[in-house]
């Protein structure tokens, strides 16, 4: 027997995000007198005098169409490897639509830093300790679930700002064990933006600034931000599915992460 379990936020205007999704429907009503619009123009091209009246649908009510202006890094998404830099290991970097489904459902484990402090890093220690704990034997293509708390803040201005965020080092490490895709469940894999700012503008080390996400230069890698719901995960002994969707060319795209339990 299995169980679902939805690891994604909704996609929506909310406090705990900076973009925005902007949404246009064209109604039942309307689009019944588009559509016939439509129709008749290009029957008229055509020299065709056949027509279509929305009185001809059930009701006056043709179907609905939405036309959504949404940007890749809303929601619950992957970051593909041409969002950190335009080369990685050497040669350009790939988008979304040129990367192996087989990155995207395998095996999951999910890793408790509930412990870490906002504005903390993951360090390679934390990680190491962490997948200990789970009695997992780490291999190749698992996909790593990052288990902090954040998500409860989900809806309020704090998502943003109040998180934890993995090291350089912590990223490298799990990618050398054979690991392409990591997930977290805060705003962003970093380190909140204004943390990040704030401790370069203090020190000028440059090394502050989205140091997980320029490692994506040198090695290809891909992270999930914005899960949800780890909290109803095992630690192991699941499977995570987060295909992203093929469009040409995007540095990320959304994705309906799910976590699927085997309960016997």
């Amino acid at each position: 027997m299995r169980r679902l379990v939805d690891l994604s936020v909704l996609v929506e205007n909310s406090a705990s995000e900076p973009m925005e999704i902007r949404v246009e429907r064209l109604d039942h009503i309307a689009g019944a007198k588009h559509f016939c619009a439509e129709v008749a123009t290009r029957n008229a091209a055509k020299s065709d005098s056949r027509r279509l009246e929305p009185e001809d649908f059930p009701d006056g009510a043709f179907i609905t169409l939405d036309t959504v202006t949404l940007p890749t890094h809303m929601g619950t998404h992957i970051d593909a490897p041409i969002h950190y830099g335009s080369d990685c290991e050497g040669s350009p970097a790939r988008s979304v639509d040129q990367l192996p489904l087989e990155w995207f459902y395998n095996d999951g484990v999910r890793l408790d830093l509930r412990h870490k402090q906002p504005q903390e890093f993951i360090t390679i220690a934390d990680i190491k300790i962490a997948l200990d704990a789970t009695k997992h034997a780490l291999k190749p293509l698992d996909i790593v679930l990052i288990w902090t708390g954040t998500d409860k803040l989900w809806g309020k201005r704090e998502y943003f700002s109040h998180a934890p965020g993995m090291s350089r080092e912590a990223t490298e490490w799990l990618v050398e064990q054979g690991i392409k895709v990591i997930g977290i469940d805060t705003y962003g894999f970093d380190r909140p933006f204004v943390t990040m700012l704030e401790d370069f503008w203090r020190t000028g080390d440059r090394s502050y600034l989205w140091p997980a996400h320029f490692y994506g230069r040198e090695r290809e890698y891909i992270q999930i931000e914005r899960l949800a719901n780890l909290d109803q995960l095992p630690d192991t002994g699941f499977q995570v599915a987060c295909f992203p969707l093929r469009v040409k060319g995007l540095d990320a795209s959304w994705v309906r992460a799910v976590g699927i339990v085997n309960e016997f």
